[in-house]
Order: C-alpha cells, then structure tokens, then sequence
C-alpha cells in the first residue's frame, strides 16, 4: 500500500511539470507582448553603443525601458512605431536592464519580460594619445598648415606637447624638422573662441539649496573666464529653458545674472534644456578662427515634464560636449552619464557643489587648450596631390585614432631664402621694400618669417607718426595697418622686427 502511494505521488509530480533543478523559473511570456531580444537575454560583452531590438505582431506604439536597477524603472523612449532603438554612452563592465511596453489598437498595453545584458570591460593602455583632425590648408610660399586636437585615451585634453613631439611624412617621406622650419602653435596665438552654455536648474526642488547654487555657480563662472577667450551664456531652467544672459567674457554681468537667480515651477524640462542649450552653438574649425563649445548642466532631479525625450536630447548633443552635475538622490544617473558624454559629476551634499563645479572647470581648461597648429614649410613643388600623415613620438595607443592624415596640393609652392619678408606673394616672392600711399589711404602689411626657428612675434614702429602710422593687429602681429597722415612728397620709413628670431625689415613710405 505504501509503495503504491508513492508511485502515485512521483506521476502526479510529474505531471504537474515540476522540476528539480533548483529555483530556475522559466520566463513567462505574454501572448502577444513584445518579444525575441536583441542582444538576446543574459548577453555580455556588449558595447556601450549599441542598438535594442523586439520582435512584435500586433502591437503599434512601445515604450522601452532601460535601467541598471531590476526591475527598470527609467523610460528612455515613448510612443515610438519602431521596433529597435539605438543607445550609447552606456558605462564599462555594467549590467543593464531592459523591458519594452506596447500597446495596440484597442489602447491594450502588453509588458514584456525584463531581459539582461552586460557590457564589455574597457581594456585601454596605461597611457597614450587620441588624434582629431580638423584641417590641412596651405598658404604661401610653401606652408602646410595642419589644425588638430590631442586627447589622452580618456578623451581629457593634452595640452603640453611641443614640436619635438611629432613627426610628420609626405608621401612616407620623414620630414626634417629643421629643414622644413616646423612651428607648434598653440591656441592662445590664433583666433580662438570656446563658448560654453551654463544650464541651471532652478525648479522647486532647489529651494532649500538656491544659496549654495548661486556660489557654486559663480566661482565656476570667475575660473572659467580665466582660462582665456571663453564666452559664457546663462540659462536658468524649470518649466522652460530661459536665457538670463547671452554671450559674453564679463564676469561682473555673469555674476549679477547668477545672482538674480530665484526659484521657477515645479516640472523639470530637463530634455529640452539640454536641446535648447545644445543648440546654441556651431563647432568649426580654421586657420582663419574656431569656434567651439560646450553645454555644463546642472540638475538636483530628472525630467519630469516630458515634452521633450532622451533621444532627443542625445541627437541634439550629437558631436557636442556635454558636462551634467547631479545634486542628491533624486537625479537619474544613468540618464546624466548618457547626457554628460564629456563627464557627469554627482554629489549628494550641496556643501560639494563647488568643487564638482572645478572638476568640470579644470576639464574644460584641458579640453580648450589641446588644440594645435602645426606649420612647415614642404619640399614639394608643382602641381601635385600629396599625402601626410602626422605623428607623436612614442605613443603608446596604437589604434586608428593615434595618428591623422590627409592630403594637400602643391601647385602654387615656391621658393625662397631665409628671412623676413613683407607682402610676399607668388608673383614677387621677395616683397616688397618700398610704397608709395595716396594722403589719407591705407595698406595691410603682412610679414613672414621665412625658415625662422622660433614661433615668430613682430613689432612695428613708424619713423615719423606725422607722416605714416602703423597699427598692428590686436590678435594676430603679423599684421599691420599703414596709413599716409602726411602731405605728398613727405616720406618716412616703417621698421619691423621679429624678436624671436632676431630679423627685421625697413620700409620705405613714400606720400603720394
């Protein structure tokens, strides 16, 4: 009888599809609800950008969520008809959490499981350097001028490197630094401009912290501007983002607008803080000037409004820089890191706030001083398309970011002895050495150190200002504006002198 009982109990076991290999539960799929993952659930070594995907029948519109917490509880995407969405700026080495919520034609919304992937570890060298190049134009006689940025392997800028670290080939052919007159300019010597957008947050939730904003605010603001040719635009930012001050590098009339920074609604447009402010910029790049820029924003919480979605902040940032600073428990830091793609800076004591202000300072002050110029004179002659390629000694990182290269055409190169020159062109290489002006017209006089070691710097000097003036140009002293004051017959001479190297050239001025 006690045999049979048991018998009895192992079928009905069985049928009842037990089973007895622990506590694995299968995954319960609803019929109809978002299914098939990709990447597949429980998948590692993902990238930190990459692209989500479900399968769906019926289905219309999906909500996804993405989280690093179990069960996901932050909404990236609302009310899309796709089926996939692309994510990145994910972290290293991080489990992730994901589920897709659709809903039908009747309005029926169907939840699919929650699936899992984990991203790949960062696997970088100890040390090395990242190349960006933005562009190789030519001047004469011969120039090659090559305007790039270096960043280290956690894309911080470098801003030490001198000409002796690089080695530049044309054609494969290593060119002599000395022979070819290599110059390193930096930043501060060229028409440069970093415009950077302060976003700050001033919703209700701010209120017992206003104070502490304000001071933080205005310290980042001072060392900011003491970096060089920084503008900065203020935004506050609550219901809507608002301008409270537009561009500008005086730091009186920053400060007071920080200052007059009170409390706004109680709904957080974050999304469209980082839109409005993003777009208050255009990166270029030129010998001529550069403009480049970055958004710093501050938030003490996460959109709550929902006017605007992720996607669209982070396809309004996309070639931007972006730093976010998160006060207390609760900001999303998932969502921030994603938004703050050049750094994302969290505390959870508003007595930190200034030093997470620093932080983005000093990273700024890198980032806005690793630009180059790299200018030499090149051996090639004729009307040829030749390639170069740009190096720095010993660099560790080896990948296809670690050096750059592209091409330039030699057809109007010429020749021309070591020296200073004025207005030297293609048709009279060795310029010129004496004008003759109409009273009261003017002429741009430019000088060129041809072959000369060191950066050059020039001073211009009229031998009589009764008769000629010269007024250099306040940001570039190669060039000089000569205007005839005299009467006809009068003449003087102008005098100018490369301190650097030790060269000077006199001009004859003759009044017309």
């Amino acid at each position: 009888m006690k045999i049979r009982y048991l018998i009895i109990l192992l079928i009905f076991s069985f049928a009842a599809g037990c089973t007895f290999e622990g506590n694995t539960e299968p995954e319960t799929v609803t019929i109809g609800a978002p299914a098939n993952p990709n990447p597949p659930n429980n998948s590692i070594n993902q990238e930190t950008a990459l692209t989500l995907s479900w399968q769906s029948e019926e289905l219309l519109t999906f909500d996804v969520y993405l989280d690093i917490n179990n069960p996901p509880a932050s909404r990236i995407v609302k009310d899309t008809s796709a089926k996939n969405i692309t994510v990145s700026g994910l972290v290293y080495d991080t489990d992730y959490y994901w589920k897709v919520i659709g809903t039908n034609a009747k309005g029926i919304r169907l939840e699919s499981s929650v699936w899992h992937f984990t991203t790949r570890a960062r696997v970088l060298p100890a040390e090395g350097y990242v190349m960006k190049l933005y562009s190789i134009e030519t001047s004469a006689p011969s120039y090659v001028n090559v305007l790039f940025q270096v960043q280290d392997i956690y894309l911080q800028g470098v801003t030490n490197l001198t000409k002796s670290d690089f080695i530049v080939y044309e054609n494969d052919q290593l060119i002599s630094s000395s022979e070819s007159a290599v110059q390193i300019i930096k930043r501060e010597q060229t028409s440069y401009i970093y415009k950077v957008v302060l976003m700050l947050d001033n919703s209700t939730s701010l209120s017992p912290n206003l104070a502490q904003l304000r001071t933080a605010a205005a310290s980042f603001v001072s060392k900011v501007l003491a970096i060089g040719q920084i503008q900065i635009a203020i935004y506050k930012f609550s219901e809507e983002p608002e301008l409270m001050i537009d561009f500008t590098d005086n730091e009186l009339a920053l400060v007071s607008a920080i200052q007059s920074l009170g409390i706004g609604m109680n709904t957080t447009n974050l999304y469209g803080a980082v839109v409005t402010g993003a777009s208050r910029w255009t990166d270029s790049y030129s010998l001529d000037g550069s403009v480049e820029g970055a958004l710093v924003l501050f938030t003490d919480g996460s959109d709550t409004q929902g006017s605007h979605t992720l996607d669209q902040a982070l396809a309004a940032l996309l070639d931007k820089r972006c730093y976010t600073i998160g006060l207390g428990n609760d900001i999303e830091p998932e969502i921030l890191q994603q938004i703050g793609n050049s750094g994302f800076y969290s505390t959870n004591t508003v007595t930190n706030l200034t030093s997470k202000f620093l932080e983005v300072e000093i990273s700024l002050g890198k980032i806005s001083n690793s630009f180059y110029q790299l200018r030499y004179l090149s051996p090639k002659r004729g009307n040829f398309d030749h390639n170069l390629k740009l190096f720095i000694r010993d660099n560790q990182y080896q990948g296809s970011q670690s050096y750059i290269t592209g091409t330039f055409n030699s057809a109007d190169f010429y020749s021309i002895s070591p020296g200073l020159y004025l207005n030297s062109s293609a048709s009279n290489p060795a310029g010129v050495t004496s004008v003759s002006i109409a009273k009261g017209a003017s002429l741009v006089l430019v000088a060129e150190s041809f072959l000369a070691t060191n950066l050059p710097f020039y001073s211009w000097t009229s031998g009589n200002t009764s008769i000629a003036t010269v007024t250099a140009d306040l940001l570039d002293n190669s060039r000089a504006t000569l205007k005839a004051v005299g009467n006809s017959g009068q003449s003087t001479s102008v005098v100018v002198i490369d301190f650097n190297n030790e060269l000077s050239k006199i001009l004859t001025v003759i009044i017309q």
